[in-house]
C-alpha cells in the first residue's frame, strides 16, 4: 500500500533527522513508526481486564480509592526507608 501525506517543511525535517539516528532512511522510519502504532493495543483493551477484575471483586469506588492511597503511602515509606526518596 501507498500512502502520500503532506507535512510541513519542519516536521519532515524532524523525522528526517529522527530516521538518520535511527540509521534508516525517513521511508523506513515512517514504516516503523505506523507498524509500532498499529500493533499497540488501545488503552481500552488493556484496561478491560482490570476493569472486569474491579467488578468480579465486588469493592466499592471508595474501597478502591483507601486501598490505593493505603498502598501509595506505604510505597514511598518503603522508598524512604531504602534511601531512594
Amino acid at each position: 500500500m501507498t500512502v502520500t501525506i503532506q507535512l510541513p517543511v519542519e516536521d519532515e525535517a524532524r523525522l528526517a533527522m529522527k530516521a538518520r539516528q535511527a540509521g534508516v532512511d525517513l521511508p523506513t522510519y515512517l514504516e516503523r513508526l505506523l507498524k509500532a502504532e498499529v500493533s499497540r493495543p488501545a488503552l481500552d483493551e488493556v484496561l478491560n481486564s482490570v476493569r472486569d477484575a474491579f467488578t468480579d471483586s465486588g469493592m466499592s469506588e471508595d474501597e478502591l480509592s483507601d486501598l490505593l492511597v493505603k498502598a501509595k503511602k506505604q510505597m514511598r515509606a518503603e522508598r524512604r526507608s531504602n534511601g531512594s526518596a
